[in-house]
């Protein structure tokens, strides 16, 4: 028997202590004793907000925490074998103080290394980019423009609100690590001159700067509201709009976009490996489902220009327009790759709780309708398949590596869901 931890599941050996990473509460003490200045701090709050788990290599978090009045960011990456927390603390050059908190810390127990935000040790220039007299392109005038964080992978990228005194975004921008923000810039250009400037369902964010020296993209704030705060009739309606918005989006080009891989056997067959691990008792259920997904594949014939990341928090309804951002998954493939991830974030909702049968299937429907509305739907069993095969990559196995505990706790009924659309196709 393998033995289960205090999160469900089963232990590491190559990271014995992750579960302490994972644990909030615990590490209000240890960041309060690790990341003091002088001495110990009293830390108010402590959140997680995200997490990136590697099993058996690594396990990163990002925790949000108030200290005398103010917020901060903290990121911590601890390491299964070599390259050790250590190494890499012994790497970094000798960084300021971030207010009452070290900028860098190093927990040997734990084998974790801690950076507050902006530190990062691979995004150099987060500090300039922030810095109050660094100028936002495109915005005149003499005004004060305040730069704040809105979402943050650890060394990779960060976004930042770029707003006006009353709290209005004028600009975003993204800072990266390595070339994705000069790749997204090009990609942005790309899809926006295959656009008809007039087009009436799909909106795409201008690229108003990049820059090589900062990796920093500089992107247009686009007024209206995220999808995922729609709710009831309103949702449905968005839905509609946003799957003509998506089959707009398949007709235009992005010459420099990969191919699409993500549902590869090779990647369905590493995620069933991931599971096994962690969750033993879905060993079974995962090892069926992907021999039928493996025994099943559809072939497309039809190659569109994929969004690659199609979720509600990626759309933005703006008047009668659904805006598409985050282009960093732009890929070329199968329209029902693009589709079928939208179906396997509904079934989840409904499979974990969120959302009745009844209504998860009104919105799948909706979906569907507004895409056929203006470009063809793929066969029924490419969207069936596709579906299944993202309900286990992005939501079964990503419940895993990205540590959600409502996904963690319906894992089992994930993987029968996906199985049933195989057998049943998608449900509408």
């Amino acid at each position: 028997m393998v033995a289960a931890s205090t999160t469900g599941l089963a232990l590491d050996p190559a990271l014995p202590h992750r579960d302490r990473l994972l644990d909030a509460a615990a590490m209000r003490g240890t960041l309060s004793t690790v990341l003091g200045r002088d001495a110990a701090f009293a830390l108010r709050s402590c959140s997680i907000v995200r997490t990136n788990y590697r099993v058996g290599r690594s396990m990163r978090a990002v925790y949000r925490a108030e200290v005398d009045g103010e917020t901060y960011t903290i990121a911590a990456r601890m390491f299964g074998g070599s390259p050790s927390a250590e190494h890499i603390r012994r790497s970094l050059p000798a960084a300021h103080a971030i207010g009452p908190l070290r900028a860098v810390a190093f927990e040997p127990a734990l084998d974790a290394v801690f950076f507050v935000f902006p530190t990062d040790r691979r995004i150099a220039s987060l500090e300039i980019v922030l810095a109050p007299d660094t100028r936002v392109p495109g915005v005149r005038g003499r005004s004060a423009v305040r730069k704040r964080l809105v979402a943050y992978a650890p060394e990779k990228s960060a976004t930042l609100a770029c707003e006006s005194a009353d709290g209005t975004a004028v600009a975003y921008a993204k800072v990266t690590a390595a070339l994705q923000a000069e790749r997204d810039h090009r990609t942005y250009t790309s899809l926006r001159a295959a656009l008809d400037p007039r087009d009436r369902v799909l909106r795409l964010p201008r690229p108003i700067a990049y820059s090589d020296v900062h990796r920093t993209l500089w992107l247009e704030a686009i007024e209206g509201r995220r999808m995922s705060e729609s709710d009831g009739d309103d949702e449905i309606g968005d839905l509609a709009r946003l799957g003509a918005a998506v089959a707009t989006f398949h007709d235009l080009d992005a010459p420099e976009a990969p191919v699409f891989t993500r549902f590869a056997p090779d990647r369905l067959a590493e995620d069933a490996a991931i599971v096994r691990a962690i969750r033993p008792d879905a060993s079974s259920a995962v090892d069926r489902l992907v021999e039928r997904l493996t025994a099943r594949e559809v072939a497309d014939p039809e190659t569109v220009c994929l969004h690659g990341d199609l979720h509600a928090k990626n759309a933005i309804v703006c008047a009668d327009r659904i805006a598409l951002i985050d282009v960093e998954d732009v890929a070329r493939g199968p329209a029902s790759a693009d589709i079928g991830s939208l179906v396997a974030s509904l079934v989840y909702r409904r499979e974990t709780g969120g959302l009745p049968a009844s209504a998860c299937a009104a919105r799948i429907g909706a979906f569907l309708a507004g895409y056929d509305a203006v470009r063809r739907l793929p066969s029924r069993a490419s969207l069936a398949w596709h579906s299944a095969a993202a309900l286990l990559m992005e939501r079964a196995s990503r419940a895993i590596t990205r540590i959600r505990p409502l996904g963690l706790e319906h894992l089992p009924a994930l993987l029968s869901a996906a199985e049933r659309l195989l057998d049943r196709g998608v449900e509408a």
